[in-house]
């Protein structure tokens, strides 16, 4: 009897070289949530299917038979965001709020919805949306539902200055060309939500 198998369609956030042999994986799934998967790279097979940063692909998945790696058997994108990796400042930003679901997807509850939230976004990114703008609505969206007080505790905090602007930004869908006054606001409400999200949750941050 084969190794068990299951198929999900699941977001690529990360893709590492391990060894010679492998990449590894990082995947966010509205069934499993986030987990790490290994896919053989292949030397001989020049047709086949290289995982991009920021697909969203259907993966066949195959549990190792001693202990819980798994094995990815099958890649079939389904969505290509390759737009996102052509202009700096979206890879940037993606790439920024990418890693804050890597670092804290697994103690998150509710994989449906990090999943809704994450394809939105990255789909923003893709589009050429604002990305400090979308980075920005993503990690507000993200922390408000997952039950953090965002509303309640960061917003009274929040420079009665910037506040006219911030609400345009967090309630209005993200310009593609925002004028720069506007970005420096976004850059100043995401310094501002790192700095509470640092005293107020155990979330973990990138570093640098």
């Amino acid at each position: 009897m084969g190794a068990p198998t299951t198929t999900e369609r699941a977001l690529l956030l990360r893709s590492t070289l391990t060894g010679e042999s492998y990449l590894k994986l990082d995947i966010l799934s509205a069934e499993q949530g986030a987990c790490v998967c290994l896919k053989r790279v292949s030397r001989k097979n020049t047709q086949a299917v290289t995982p991009d940063l920021f697909d969203t692909a259907e993966i066949e998945l195959e549990q190792a038979r001693q202990g819980t790696t798994r094995f990815v058997r099958d890649y079939r994108p389904l969505l290509r965001r390759d737009a996102i990796g052509k202009v700096y400042k979206r890879l940037q930003h993606a790439a920024h709020f990418s890693q804050i679901i890597i670092l804290n997807a697994p103690h998150m509850p509710d994989a449906d919805t990090l999943f809704a939230l994450a394809e939105r976004s990255f789909d923003a990114f893709n589009s050429g949306k604002t990305p400090e703008i979308v980075a920005l609505k993503g990690i507000y969206l993200l922390l408000r539902d997952e039950g953090f007080p965002v509303n309640e505790s960061w917003w009274p905090q929040v420079p009665n200055g910037l506040r006219s602007t911030a609400k345009d930004i967090l309630n209005q869908p993200a310009p593609s060309d925002a004028p720069a006054d506007i970005v420096d606001v976004g850059k100043e409400l995401m310094e501002h939500l790192h700095h509470w999200m640092r005293r107020e949750t155990d979330l973990m941050l990138p570093k640098g």
